[in-house]
């Protein structure tokens, strides 16, 4: 006898019963013209679809599926399907993957052989942009490359440098690079333009580099373990990766790090042991002439104390500040690193444990007050783009005082129709993390305990993602959606809002 599942008890015939089937047709999402040969699969059988795309399951029990398929060129798809009876009109539209190409070439049109170029996918975190390498491919001799596989979306392109050690004229020890560049030319991240890449096609991307005079960087690392070998970067001013060359011996702790372009940098060592990590940075600058001398130390984690004070509070009857305090790293545009999170206690007081040394951002949100003042050692944290230097030593407390005076906002989005779903940004026109408001919008909200100070008021529908509020080449390609407004202490208002639509893809 079957077990039958209970919500099947009262038809035992159709539990027991295994010739119930899953067909269906798998498809180009693009073009609706059926695949052949794609791979179907369930958990328990896999085949391929014939000429019209029709795949089909046969024998099975009542129960749920999934139903997957597949093909090289496409992104794959698949559905949830729970059969008994059959279910036989099972559609799976796949994707068609594009390709990016293009030529690298310097200003005087010589090709450039073994240049790294990388397509990198883009997110935002706490509104600043974040990007992840999802393809990489170097120049072949005729300077040409090929990204192919890519998922439709967005991607930014950029000539990071050379790719390990290149031949020719234009070797990667040759005495000459180029400062890395996004297509389109931008050099920093956050001035970037994204390349809108469509499902199946073919976009053609050519890059224009300047050689310039290359330099070396060498130092000695302390503090590492012969037996497991430091990985060391250098990484650019937002925290991007260098494609240059970096040797290193462990019997002297030496290391070099060749084919560096002019321009500010962080050598960054880091070596992880279990759960155990260590990582020393250290700041550079190459001129125009070779780098010597550095001294980078590994330093285990520390915590960062600190706590918040409430203005005005009672000593006999203090009221909690009731804060999260989050600290993410700074400037890591490639880093996976996340937020570590911490919260006050009734006194105030908290820690945020398990921090490597490196530069930070803190961010603090408290019930119904604002961050008034708060000093990180001799830094003003309330000063734009003030960061948390973490040293490889116990830190200097983090010190803050609340003040529960702040400006009340009530949000309204301004429609005759039904409101819609939106997310806003409080902005300050003074830059400072501290005192920016994140929230969703539906119809109406209202925020309190808002800094005094002048703000633009950002809402739009869609990604969280799409809008990042914290860059200012972003706020000023936004100008028009933007409503502006003064906070005044202990003043309650009103905002109307108008949402713009979201732009089509």
């Amino acid at each position: 006898m079957c077990a039958a599942p209970l919500a099947l008890l009262a038809a035992p015939w159709l539990a027991c019963a295994a010739d119930f089937c899953i067909s269906g047709t798998v498809v180009n999402a693009s073009t609706g013209e059926p695949l052949r040969h794609a791979a179907a699969t369930i958990p328990q059988a896999a085949t391929l679809t014939d000429a019209a795309g029709i795949f089909r399951f046969c024998g099975l029990p009542a129960g749920a599926y999934y139903a997957n398929a597949e093909k090289p060129g496409f992104t794959a798809a698949g559905t949830q399907v729970v059969i008994g009876p059959s279910r036989e009109n099972i559609l799976l539209r796949l994707q068609p993957l594009a390709v990016i190409k293009g030529k690298v070439t310097e200003s005087g049109g010589e090709p450039l052989e073994k240049v790294l170029i990388q397509a990198l996918s883009i997110t935002t975190e706490d509104g600043r942009r974040k990007v992840k390498v999802e393809s990489a491919v170097s120049t072949d001799d005729r300077g040409e490359y090929r990204l192919p596989g890519m998922a439709a979306g967005p991607y930014l392109l950029r000539a990071a440098g050379w790719q390990g050690a290149a031949s020719g004229a234009k070797s990667s020890d040759s005495g000459e690079t180029f400062a890395a560049v996004y297509y389109g030319g931008a050099t920093d991240l956050a001035s970037a333009a994204p390349l809108a890449v469509a499902a199946g096609s073919q976009l053609d991307a050519d890059f224009s580099v300047t050689l310039a005079p290359s330099y070396r960087i060498r130092g000695v690392l302390a503090g590492f373990s012969a037996l497991l070998p430091p990985k060391i970067e250098l990484l650019g001013p937002e925290g991007d990766l260098s494609a240059a060359p970096v040797a290193f011996s462990p019997a002297t702790g030496v290391f070099q790090i060749s084919n560096v372009a002019p321009g500010s940098y962080t050598i960054r060592a880091t070596e992880s042991e279990g759960e155990e990590s260590r990582r020393g940075e250290q700041a550079v600058q190459v001129g125009s002439t070779d780098v010597n001398d550095v001294l980078l130390t590994l330093a285990g984690t520390v915590t960062l104390k600190g706590a918040v004070r409430v203005a005005g509070a009672s000593v006999s009857s203090p009221l909690p500040p009731a804060c999260s305090v989050d600290v993410s790293p700074a400037g890591d545009s490639m880093s996976q690193e996340t937020a570590v999170e911490s919260s006050t206690s009734d006194d105030g007081e908290f820690e945020v444990p398990s921090l490597l040394p490196g530069r930070y951002r803190v961010k603090m949100e408290c019930a119904n007050g604002y961050i008034a003042a708060a000093h990180f050692g001799d830094a003003d944290l309330l000063a734009r783009d003030e960061l948390l230097i973490i040293p490889g030593a116990p830190p200097p407390r983090l010190e803050a005082v609340l003040n529960r005076d702040g400006g009340t906002l009530d949000l309204a989005e301004d429609t005759d129709k039904e409101p819609v779903t939106a997310w806003l940004a409080l902005v300050p026109d003074s830059g400072n993390d501290l005192h920016t408001r994140f929230a969703i919008l539906k119809g109406k909200l209202s925020l309190s305990g808002i800094a005094p100070g002048d703000y633009h008021v950002y809402a739009w529908v869609g990604s969280p993602y799409e809008f990042e509020y914290a860059n200012p080449e972003a706020q000023r390609a936004w100008a028009g959606r933007a409503v502006s407004v003064h906070v005044a202490e202990r003043v309650h208002q009103s905002v109307s809002l108008k949402i713009a639509p979201r732009e089509p893809q």
